[in-house]
């Protein structure tokens, strides 16, 4: 039953790029203008989109799914997920698990397969993301169909969808939790719930920490800054703790999967040009062995020079340029990850730049999921060799328009004038 769940996949997901293409504000403006009730337009149209291909299509990324097996198992049988039969395919801090564990529970006593129980938590948070662009826009004071609009920009998103409902991953859950965070901050000042929120984005996965030194520079005093940081920082460090006393386990196993945890290098941004064919390098594998040690070096300096660089414009436009840098940088990246900078793209109003980014990141999470982890076409098709060398060129598109949009976004911040307390 998986190829022809698959083919309608993938007849779904080119109907919702057409669709997501062809969003235009004008249009949307006059025929949703007069909805009663615009919000649960958009929670039904998120929901619907990501149910189709999470109810029929019976695989997601199957190293990805087969590691949540492994993790709602041991959790499941009370062992420690760390050093058990999943050592190694949980790379992050102990709060996702607990989730694994109940959607475990849930398959097994339930006719819906694990597969779209894993897939659930992702959908409902792109459902709460879409709620939250829309509210966003109506704090703007925007006219509904505006609001509309630019939430109907996640709603349709493929990204997102593949992302979610077609990959399995759960990286909408730590976007949420950060947008969330954002949202707070920016509308009342709550800091106390914005750093709250923050902390459990990074407990979830742990790159949202890069939000923390961007609203550090932006609190008015030292006193806040502390406060901001230790409620930030703590909540992981607490979690973190708990688990580990109550395992009675050593924190290594988890703490160098967790903080060290990157995508393999090769398949993304400098690293990847090495492959490119006609590329004078005559060993690849050599040069990004070299190179691969220096990574986390790269990606610190990017961040703090973009930190820098952006100091005097609002916390959402920061926080954006500094995403989209570490991407520019990065030698490697997971292909859920390419669903990060979406929602906060959405925010900044980047709708130009949003949609090529969409239209390659599309092209190259395609490639991908179609190509070998739902099911292995391009090998069988185009035999080992040449399936790897389309998986690796793949990313092109999409870190090219990365590449530009980042230094876009540096050049219009040189020139901006916005507050620091933004």
């Amino acid at each position: 039953d998986v190829i022809p769940a698959i083919n309608l996949a993938l007849i779904w997901l080119i109907g919702l790029t057409f669709a997501f293409v062809l969003l235009d504000q004008s249009r949307v403006s006059k025929r949703l203008a007069r909805l009663k009730y615009p919000l649960l337009f958009l929670v039904l149209v998120t929901l619907l989109i990501r149910l189709l291909p999470v109810l029929l299509l019976p695989v997601g990324a199957g190293y990805d799914i087969d590691s949540f097996r492994l993790v709602g198992d041991a959790f499941l049988n009370g062992e420690e997920v760390y050093t058990s039969a999943a050592r190694g395919r949980h790379p992050y801090l102990p709060l996702h698990m607990y989730l694994i564990g109940a959607l475990t529970y849930l398959s097994r006593i339930t006719p819906l397969p694990f597969v779209s129980w894993i897939k659930l938590p992702a959908v409902i948070a792109d459902v709460f993301i879409t709620a939250v662009i829309y509210k966003t826009f109506q704090r703007w004071d925007e006219t509904e169909s505006t609001a509309v609009y630019w939430a109907l920009l996640f709603a349709l998103n493929p990204v997102s969808v593949l992302v979610s409902a077609y990959h399995g991953q759960f990286d909408a859950i730590p976007v949420l939790l950060l947008l969330l965070s954002w949202f707070t901050w920016h509308f009342g000042r709550h800091a106390t719930r914005s750093a709250f929120l923050l902390g459990f984005s990074s407990l979830y996965k742990t790159w949202p920490v890069i939000f923390l030194p961007v609203i550090f520079i932006r609190l008015p005093d030292n006193r806040r800054r502390l406060t901001y940081t230790l409620i930030s920082v703590g909540i992981p460090v607490l979690f973190t703790a708990a688990y580990v006393l109550y395992k009675d386990s050593n924190p290594v196993p988890m703490l160098h999967r967790a903080l060290t945890h990157s995508g393999n290098p090769g398949y993304w941004g400098l690293s990847a040009l090495l492959y490119v064919p006609g590329s004078l390098w005559l060993n690849p594998e050599q040069v990004v062995a070299a190179i691969s040690p220096y990574q986390r070096a790269v990606l610190l300096l990017a961040g703090l020079f973009s930190l820098w660089w952006t100091r005097r414009q609002s916390a959402l436009d920061a926080l954006l340029t500094i995403l989209l840098s570490i991407f520019t940088v990065t030698l490697g990246i997971g292909i859920q990850w390419l669903l990060w900078p979406v929602a906060f793209a959405i925010v900044a109003r980047e709708n130009r730049w949003l949609k090529w980014y969409t239209i390659m990141a599309t092209l190259m999470l395609f490639v991908h999921l179609f190509g070998l982890h739902l099911y292995p076409w391009a090998r069988e098709l185009l035999g080992p060799e040449t399936a790897t060398a389309l998986i690796r060129i793949s990313f092109l598109p999409a870190w090219s328009v990365v590449l530009l949009w980042t230094f876009d976004r540096l050049r219009r911040a040189s020139s901006a004038a916005t507050p620091q307390s933004q």
